[in-house]
């Protein structure tokens, strides 16, 4: 039926297959197809002779290959016959007869001939076209007008899209080889960009979809990256997308609100120029009142003033800025602040919760200037104990604004008039500290490094976590959420608290606290994180019953709806919140706090990761605060914690002296050396 050698073809799945004879039994053929390969095929799936025999056919050696190059010769001459059939000329003719289906048809139809080879190349034009028949089986019919139109037009934007696609990668890959990029605007462009993005900025929070993409849009670019993410970056850089090479990815990333929408920054104005009414508030001007702060502190919210009592007592005040007086609950501001929820402090930029009106000026405190306030006022006794307390609605006049330098030169006994009311406030803390410490509260006195950018320019200031001013100004914050939380508490006022459990086990700390990076790091791995909750309960580490957030309300809305619920309950008033109130601003604004946290801690890495790579292959020195599953440092200078591989011979707590390899801030990667 099938000489040896002839060629038949058949359906292999949806592709047209050719296959040289070799032998033939009752119901199956061998066949020998182009690639070499032999192939059992059913008699029922063959669709007829499309080439003549070869002479001398056979199934080994020399004549296997023979074979296989008379079945490509034969598959080319079919392609290119199919290529010159008008498949649209031919569906049109199909329709219009109304009956010609089938290969044998439409083979007379197109060719004038139905043998095995004239519907072998009208089934690879078929096949080709997709568009105006269907086949089913080993045959094929015409689709109605309606589908073929329908399928076309799909057609056309499937051929679009890949059109746009090829043209979106070009013009990206053109991009990274540094040509101007033209946005276009298509589709596909934007499905790029778009996923070049996520992935900058989102990082490993990307969708797999987004990945996906923007890896595409690299590995046709031919880009070279230490990340996808840093690729990413640099890619969108040179397409124009990002202003600066440090461009701020953590403020895309957590969607922050960078500036004051034009309505809020008038009701600003106009608030600042109202001014506040002192009526109903205790008058503290005349008191010694001095603030401390970092030098580029510009929202000035708490303030410190001691006046000695009989017998050795003294009564302190921590007088806290009061910017309710001049934002309203449920207006323009209180909206853009719960929004915010907190104000972010970068190296290089500052973004404030309050307008800078509010909270640079008119509720900031500063110096000469009349201001309202939250006051704690703590009655101390020769000791340090605390006798009595109480909260008051006031107005403050700071006499001084010191930073911590200074603050510290005059406890140190520098010329200057503040110096003995300073060390007076220092002793009087210190004592309040002790006491929380026999209360099971923990020292963890960490070193920390504030970088600073000018101009693209990185500075860094190490902070002494035992200066004397620092823990004053902690040691009293810490008593006004103290007190703050008992006042919430004995007048059942709803309110947020902060909680922390107790850990499962602490380690072996010496008397005076946790300071060195390893006993910082230990400690720190050990203690929960502290919680919001509306119920009073312990704070484990600063060895409280209760204790609220309520010393920053000019750069957190927790604090400043505190105030609120404070200052109506000292007027008599309802609380201005409920509990179901503060339970829904307690989840969003707990969850934007550790956000801003996070866009930080990433941000102040990135640039310390920046002042590092102008100290590429200098020493640096570290200390070892593990060494399993492998060891990692913690440098001295920066305060970067970093593994390094290949250290070997050190113990946990050794200082080593390392040197800097390699550094890429966008990949977030430091490579150090011992």
């Amino acid at each position: 039926m099938y000489p040896p050698g002839t060629v038949v073809a058949w359906w292999d799945r949806n592709d047209l297959a050719f296959g040289a004879v070799v032998d033939c039994d009752a119901d199956r053929l061998r066949v020998v197809r182009a690639d070499s390969k032999d192939q059992r095929l059913p008699l029922s799936k063959v669709m007829g002779v499309v080439g003549a025999a070869e002479p001398s056919p056979g199934a080994h050696g020399g004549d296997r290959q023979r074979l296989a190059r008379h079945v490509e010769r034969v598959a080319s001459s079919i392609a290119s016959a199919a290529d010159g059939i008008d498949v649209a000329v031919l569906w049109e003719l199909a329709v219009e007869s109304q009956g010609a289906a089938g290969l044998g048809p439409l083979a007379n139809l197109a060719i004038g001939s139905d043998d095995g080879r004239s519907r072998a190349t009208v089934a690879c034009a078929l096949a080709r076209d997709g568009l105006h028949f269907t086949r089913r089986g080993a045959e094929w019919e015409p689709r109605d007008r309606e589908t073929v139109l329908s399928l076309r037009i799909e057609r056309d934007r499937l051929a679009r899209k890949e059109s746009e696609r090829e043209a979106a990668l070009s013009a990206l890959r053109a991009a990274w080889r540094g040509e101007p990029f033209v946005e276009t605007a298509s589709r596909e462009e934007t499905r790029y960009l778009r996923a070049l993005e996520e992935l900058a900025v989102q990082g490993g929070d990307a969708s797999a979809q987004a990945r996906d993409l923007a890896l595409q849009a690299l590995e046709f670019g031919r880009a070279s990256f230490d990340t996808p993410e840093e690729g990413a970056f640099r890619l969108l850089r040179r397409a124009g997308r990002f202003e600066s090479e440090d461009e701020n990815l953590q403020i895309l990333k957590y969607r922050v609100r960078v500036s004051f929408p034009d309505t809020v920054r008038e009701a600003a104005r106009q608030a600042a120029d109202r001014g506040f009414a002192p009526h109903g508030r205790e008058d503290f001007e005349a008191l010694d009142v001095l603030t401390i702060d970092g030098a580029e502190t510009r929202e000035i919210d708490d303030g410190l003033s001691i006046e000695a009592r009989p017998d050795g007592a003294a009564r302190l005040g921590i007088h806290i800025a009061d910017p309710t007086a001049f934002v309203e609950a449920g207006g323009a501001l209180d909206e853009e602040a719960l929004a915010r929820t907190v104000s972010y402090y970068f190296p290089d930029r500052r973004i404030p919760m309050l307008p800078e009106a509010i909270s640079h000026d008119a509720a900031s405190l500063l110096p000469g200037e009349s201001r309202p306030a939250l006051s704690f006022v703590v009655d101390l006794g020769p000791e340090g104990e605390v006798l009595e307390h109480r909260v008051a609605r006031s107005t403050i006049r700071s006499r001084r604004r010191l930073d911590y330098h200074e603050a510290d030169r005059a406890i140190d006994g520098d010329a200057g008039s503040w110096g003995a009311m300073l060390r007076d406030l220092v002793a009087r803390t210190r004592w309040l500290e002790s006491a929380r410490v026999s209360r099971g509260a923990v020292r963890l006195l960490a070193s920390q490094v504030e970088a600073r950018v000018t101009d693209g320019r990185v500075e860094i200031e190490r902070i002494d976590p035992a200066s004397p001013a620092r823990r004053m100004v902690a040691e009293a914050m810490i008593l006004a959420g103290a007190i703050a939380a008992r006042f919430c508490r004995d007048a059942d006022l709803p309110a947020i608290y902060r909680r922390q459990a107790a850990p499962a086990e602490l380690p072996t700390l010496p008397t005076d606290g946790a300071s060195s990076p390893v006993e910082v790091r230990a400690l720190r791995r050990r203690l929960h994180r502290a919680e919001a909750s509306l119920d009073p309960g312990p704070h484990f580490a600063l060895g409280l019953s209760a204790y609220c957030q309520v010393t920053s309300p000019l750069r957190r809305y927790q604090d400043l709806i505190l105030h609120r619920q404070i200052a109506g309950s000292l007027e008599g008033r309802p609380p201005r919140y409920d509990r179901p109130a503060l339970q829904r601003i307690a989840a969003s604004t707990e969850r934007a706090e550790i956000e801003a946290r996070r866009a930080e801690a990433a941000v102040d890495r990135y640039w310390l990761l920046r002042y590092l790579a102008g100290q590429v292959g200098r020493p640096v020195h570290a200390v070892v605060v593990e060494l399993d599953p492998r060891p990692i440092v913690v440098l001295e200078e920066t305060c970067l914690e970093q593994a390094v591989a290949g250290l070997t011979g050190v113990a946990v707590g050794d200082r080593v002296s390392l040197r800097v390899a390699a550094v890429n801030p966008r990949a977030d990667r430091l490579l150090l050396r011992a």
